[in-house]
């Protein structure tokens, strides 16, 4: 009996953990009921008004006390292309290597400007990697990991913004920095580089149309050599008349520049700096807020009549 005695309160407290876990259960349920009051009450307060001119503050507060001011360098280039290859030349060669258009090469200097290779080398003469991620930069807009190459081409890009005018070969370059000497300088190197990739091309392509040309000639001296009857003989005289001519205007084009670039506006010396535009986009900010905050309540409206309805 005593065994039995000491036994029975054990067992009788064996219930006490589901009391605990209803209590647990019942302190949630109590939290989240009051969470849910909390946000009711904050959305009844929450105004119109109320989102725009907070929207406004802090759009305020950032670009008045966070954001720096920035200088724009601005120059414009036209890249031209002479042609100087007559239309026999032209048909001759055209098969093999084709035509350039303004359109074409205004691009390739474009996506050059933006390119890593153009980086690296203003980088290492100005040292943009640690400028931009200097620790008394803006903490907002802050080269963050300047070790990562893609980011450090992100930001460069965004530092420097093109125009191009394709269709009448036109290239807007202007060039943001924190120092309006700099910007300058900055903008004066990329034209320089600029030049001399265009530079470079016309060396590859006017070593391409020579090798084309030697090629075109050996092939048509051989045609002539193997010619079997009359009929061939002339044919291959033909060819090589035409390779010989192409050949010599060949030589010629090479002496020549056919694409290069002509300065229409030196890169310029801000005075004033220009970027942030501070109160149209504090205004642009507040405005697309309020337009979020009218679409979003509508919507909500809409359905919370659905669900009553």
């Amino acid at each position: 009996m005593s065994n039995f005695d000491t036994a029975a309160p054990g067992r009788a407290r064996q219930p006490e953990p589901r009391k605990g876990i209803a209590g647990a259960v019942d302190v949630g349920k109590a939290v989240g009921s009051s969470l849910k009051d909390t946000a009711r009450r904050i959305s009844l307060r929450i105004s119109f008004w109320s989102v725009v001119a907070t929207a406004a503050l802090v759009s305020s507060i950032y670009y008045f006390v966070f954001a720096e001011s920035l200088y724009d360098s601005q120059a414009i280039i036209s890249i031209q292309n002479k042609s100087s290859a007559s239309a026999g030349v032209g048909s001759i060669l055209g098969s093999a290597l084709g035509g350039s258009a303004s359109a074409s090469e205004s691009t390739e200097v474009y996506q050059y400007i933006y390119s890593m290779d153009m980086l690296r080398k203003l980088d290492k003469k100005y040292q943009l990697r640690n400028s931009y991620a200097a620790s008394d930069r803006n903490p907002f807009w802050r080269l963050w990991w300047p070790s990562i190459d893609e980011d450090f081409l992100w930001f460069y890009q965004y530092m420097v913004n093109l125009n191009s005018q394709t269709d009448v070969g036109l290239l807007t370059i202007d060039v943001l920095d924190y120092d309006r000497h700099r910007a300058q300088a900055i903008n004066q190197t990329i034209v320089a580089e600029a030049e001399k990739f265009m530079n470079g091309m016309n060396a590859t392509m006017q070593g391409q149309t020579m090798r084309f040309a030697r090629t075109e000639l050996e092939n048509a001296v051989k045609a002539v050599r193997s010619a079997k009857n009359p009929q061939d003989q002339a044919v291959a005289e033909m060819r090589l008349s035409a390779a010989q001519q192409a050949l010599a205007a060949a030589e010629g084009a090479a002496n020549q520049q056919s694409v290069f670039i002509v300065p229409v506006s030196s890169a310029s010396l801000p005075t004033e700096t220009t970027e942030p535009q501070r109160l149209f986009d504090i205004l642009t900010i507040t405005f697309v807020t309020g337009l979020v905050y009218a679409v979003g309540f509508l919507m909500w409206s809409n359905v919370r009549d659905h669900r009553r309805a």
